[in-house]
């Protein structure tokens, strides 16, 4: 009999708290969601003893997934980051009056955090604007892992040069 009035008791009380929850929320959009989140709750209290009295038992926690990281996506991503990264330095390099050089960054684009090892500059076919002031492969480097160390991702990364 315990279990029965324990459950009138459980019954009553969240009734009176949604009742009670009314009176003091003013009228509006608040009142309505405490309202249907109530009447949930009211619901759910009435129907919890059903496993019981059926002889069966319901688990109500959430499962236990086991959430990894989908390697796929973080490649791509990764990708998706070297290929800025790339387009911005070429792009900063070029203002700065360096033309026709090729860059190639080294990755690992599986790892969670991209992590950059090198940057190799081929300058086979480098020439420059009629800004530039010397017109020499020296003051190109120079220029170039200037810029370089101004990227924060590219920052005590290894440069190798082709001439």
């Amino acid at each position: 009999m315990s279990g029965i009035s324990a459950w009138l008791l459980s019954i009553t009380g969240v009734v009176l708290l949604s009742v009670l929850c009314e009176f003091i929320l003013p009228e509006g959009q608040i009142n309505r969601y405490t309202r249907v989140i109530f009447s949930f709750v009211t619901l759910f209290v009435i129907i919890s003893p059903l496993p019981l009295l059926l002889n069966k038992e319901i688990d109500f926690s959430f499962p236990n997934y086991d959430y990894t990281l989908q390697e796929d996506y973080l490649y791509e991503l990764n990708l998706n980051k070297l290929d800025a990264i790339q387009t911005d330095l070429q792009a900063e390099i070029e203002d700065a009056g360096i033309y026709n050089i090729k860059i190639s960054i080294s990755a690992n684009a599986y790892s969670e955090n991209l992590e950059i090892y090198s940057i190799y500059v081929e300058l086979c076919d480098i020439s420059f604007s009629a800004d530039f002031e010397n017109k020499n492969i020296s003051e190109a480097k120079h220029v170039i892992e200037e810029i370089i160390s101004y990227m924060p991702s590219l920052k005590d990364v290894p440069i190798s040069y082709d001439s």
